[in-house]
C-alpha cells in the first residue's frame, strides 16, 4: 500500500492531469446508429387562427398532458379559442378527438390537465371575451385582464364546466397547472394578472374529492419587490414525488425596466401546506423558460437551469434534492453553446437530455448520463424528429413511482402568418425510444470497471454522500485525506458485493478546505476531490 506521502504525490499528478483533459465522460461516442424508434402522429390540423384585440399567437401544451400508470394518455389543447380533448389507449398510435362544449367557445385562452386516481379528467381553462373573434364588438379597452377560471371535468360521467374563480375588477387568474394529492383532491394553480400585480402572485384552489366542490382561493407565492405588472411567467414545472410532496418551479421578472431579469425559484407542498418560496438564481441565461425539473425512480428531485458563466456563455447547472447547484459537464464542441434543453429520466434512473445548440448552423443533439452531472458527447438527432425536440417533453405520473421508458413529446407547428386569418396550425405527437443507446442500463454502464462518482453535494457543509459501483465482489477500502495527504478517516474497509454502494461522510470538526477520497479495490485506486465549506 502507498504511504501517505507517496499517495499525495500521485494525487497531485491526478489533479494536474484532470485539469488538462477535463472531466471523464460517460461512454462517449460520436454517432447514434440504429438507436432510435420514432413514432409520430398528427393529432389535429387546426382551424385557421384568427387574431383580434389583445390576443396572442400560438397554442399552449404546458402541463396539459397526462399518462396514467395503466398506459392511457390524455391531452387537452386550445385551438382557435376552443377546447379539445384527446385520448390514446394504444401507446399514442391513435387518438380519439373530442371538442368539449363549455359555452365559452371563442373565449378560451389556455388550458392545463390532470387525471385523478380513478381515471377522471380535470381540465383547467382561462377565458376572456377579448378573444371572442366572432363578436369583436364585445371587446372593450380596459378589460384586458378579465380572466375567469373554470374547470371542465368528466367525473360525473359527462363533461361539466365548473366556475372556479371569476375576475374581480381588472384582474383575474390564468391557469398554469393542476395536480392530484394523496387524498385524490384536485389542486388548480394559476397566475394573477392585472393592474397592480407588482412582483407576482401564484394562486391555488382545491377541489374536494368527497364533496366535489372548490374551496376558497389561497396564495402559494406572492412578491411585491418589483414594479407594476411583473407577473410570474406561466411555464410552471410541476413535479410530484413518491412521498406525496409537490415541487413547483417557476420564474418571474424582477427588472424595474423592460429589460428582462428573470428570477428562478421553487415552492414545495408537503401534502398539507406550501412552504415559503426559495430563490434558485437571478441569472437565468438566454430566456426565462430555460429550466426543467423531474423526479427519478428513487425519489430524488432534480432542477436544471441555464445560467450565464460569462457574458453570452451559458452553462447548465443541476440541483439534486434542493442542495446547492453544481455545474454540468456537457462536452460541447469548442464554440458551441446551449440555447435550450429538455430533461428526461427512465425507470432505470438513466437520464436523457435534448439540446438545442447555438452553432454555425443551430443543431439539436442528444446526450446521456447516469447522474445528471456528467454527460456523454452529444450525438446528432435524426432529421425526422427535429421538430419534436423543440416542443414539450411531457412528464408522466410519478405518484405511484411510474416512469415511461421513452419520452413523449408534443409540439405545435405554426401555420402561415402572412395574411389574416392565420394558420392552420398542426398539433403533433411523438415518442422516442432508445434501443441501442450508449447507455441502456446502469448494469451496462458500469460493466467491467469500478466507478467512483463525485460526492454529492459538493461543496458540502457537514455531510456529503460518496457512491461507487463494483463490477464484482471484492474487498474495498475507502479513505479520506486532507490536502497535505494525511489520512483523515477510513470510511470503509470490508468485503462488499457486486453492485452500487454509498456511504455518508461527516466533516464536522474538520477545517474547511479541500479533501480527497480514495477507493482501493483489487489493485485499482480511484481518487476524487471534494470541498468542505462551513
Amino acid at each position: 500500500m502507498k504511504t501517505p506521502g507517496i499517495f499525495f504525490n500521485g494525487l497531485v499528478m491526478v489533479i494536474l492531469f484532470s485539469s488538462l483533459v477535463g472531466r471523464s465522460v460517460v461512454n462517449a461516442q460520436a454517432t447514434l446508429p440504429d438507436s432510435l424508434i420514432f413514432k409520430g402522429a398528427i393529432l389535429d390540423t387546426g382551424e385557421k387562427f384568427r387574431q383580434e384585440y389583445f390576443t396572442a399567437f400560438g397554442h399552449y401544451t404546458i402541463n396539459s398532458y397526462f399518462k396514467e400508470s395503466n398506459g392511457n394518455e390524455h391531452l387537452a389543447y386550445v385551438d382557435n379559442y376552443k377546447l379539445y380533448y384527446f385520448k390514446s389507449i394504444d401507446d399514442g398510435i391513435t387518438w380519439s378527438r373530442q371538442q368539449i362544449i363549455t359555452s365559452r367557445e371563442g373565449d378560451i385562452y389556455n388550458c392545463a390537465l390532470t387525471v385523478d386516481t380513478a381515471g377522471k379528467v380535470f381540465i383547467g381553462i382561462t377565458v376572456n371575451n377579448n378573444f371572442n373573434y366572432a363578436n369583436p364588438t364585445a371587446v372593450a379597452y380596459g378589460s384586458e385582464f378579465y380572466y375567469d377560471l373554470y374547470c371542465v371535468t368528466n367525473k360525473t360521467g359527462s363533461w361539466v364546466s365548473e366556475l372556479v374563480n371569476a375576475h374581480s375588477g381588472n384582474y383575474g387568474p390564468r391557469v398554469a397547472g393542476l395536480f392530484v394529492d394523496a387524498g385524490n383532491n384536485v389542486h388548480l394553480l394559476a397566475n394573477y394578472y392585472g393592474w397592480g400585480s407588482y412582483g407576482g402572485t401564484a394562486w391555488e384552489w382545491i377541489r374536494n374529492a368527497s364533496s366535489n366542490t372548490w374551496g376558497a382561493r389561497t396564495t402559494i407565492a406572492q412578491f411585491s419587490d418589483a414594479v407594476i405588472d411583473r407577473v410570474i411567467y406561466d411555464s410552471y414545472t410541476i413535479v410530484p414525488d413518491q412521498q406525496g410532496k409537490i415541487t413547483v418551479v417557476m420564474c418571474r421578472n424582477i427588472s424595474p425596466t423592460d429589460t428582462q431579469k428573470p428570477r428562478l425559484f421553487y415552492v414545495r407542498h408537503n401534502g398539507t401546506t406550501w412552504a415559503t418560496p426559495v430563490t434558485i438564481t437571478d441569472s437565468i441565461a438566454v430566456a426565462w423558460n430555460r429550466f426543467d425539473a423531474l423526479v427519478d425512480p428513487d425519489g430524488h428531485t432534480y432542477i436544471a437551469y441555464l445560467k450565464y458563466k460569462t457574458p453570452k456563455v451559458p452553462e447548465l447547472k443541476v440541483m439534486k434534492d434542493f442542495q446547492p447547484a453544481q455545474s454540468v459537464s456537457l462536452n460541447l464542441a469548442p464554440g458551441d453553446t446551449l440555447n435550450y434543453f429538455r430533461l428526461h429520466c427512465n425507470a432505470d434512473g438513466l437520464f436523457t437530455m435534448y439540446l438545442y445548440l447555438n452553432t454555425k448552423k443551430p443543431q439539436i443533439k442528444i446526450t446521456f448520463s447516469n447522474n445528471a452531472l456528467n454527460w456523454c458527447d452529444p450525438v446528432p438527432s435524426p432529421d425526422n424528429i427535429k421538430n419534436y425536440l423543440g416542443g414539450l417533453i411531457v412528464k408522466t405520473d410519478t405518484r405511484k413511482g411510474y416512469f415511461t421508458e421513452y419520452c413523449k413529446q408534443i409540439v405545435t407547428i405554426a401555420g402561415n402568418r402572412t395574411v389574416m386569418p392565420y394558420g392552420p396550425d398542426t398539433l403533433l405527437y411523438g415518442s422516442i425510444r432508445l434501443l441501442e443507446s450508449p447507455v441502456t442500463s446502469k448494469a451496462e454502464l458500469f460493466s467491467g470497471k469500478i466507478i467512483l462518482t463525485q460526492n454529492y453535494p459538493n461543496p458540502f457543509n457537514e455531510t456529503t454522500t460518496i457512491s461507487w459501483y463494483l463490477p464484482k465482489d471484492a474487498n474495498v477500502i475507502l479513505k479520506v485525506y486532507d490536502f497535505m495527504g494525511r489520512e483523515v478517516k477510513t470510511l470503509v474497509n470490508c468485503d462488499l458485493a457486486k453492485g452500487e454502494h454509498s456511504v455518508k461522510f461527516d466533516g464536522s470538526g474538520l477545517l474547511a478546505g479541500v479533501y480527497f477520497y480514495q477507493l482501493q479495490y483489487v489493485g485499482v485506486i480511484e481518487t476524487k476531490k471534494m470541498i468542505y465549506q462551513k
